[in-house]
């Protein structure tokens, strides 16, 4: 199965495996990463803006929800 590195193609590697359970049924979840640490880290902080970016454009909709519901209910 080919698990190319997002940034330089290079073929992943298992980094970290656990367990866990989905209801009832044993589940192994494992996290694979670039052999390169520098690559690695490069995409793990492209992950944590984009992660950033998601929350803060949520957060933004959620406040103009509650605006918008302020505004109708003192109309």
């Amino acid at each position: 199965m080919s698990n190319p590195c997002v940034r330089c193609g290079q073929q992943r590697i298992d980094g970290k495996t656990w367990k866990g359970k989905v209801g009832a049924s044993p589940v192994t979840y494992t996290m694979t990463v670039c052999p390169d640490k520098a690559c690695q880290k490069v995409v793990d902080q492209g992950i944590a803006d984009r992660k950033a970016k998601n929350a803060s454009i949520l957060k933004a909709k959620e406040e103009a929800k509650i605006a918008r519901e302020k505004l109708a209910a003192s109309a």
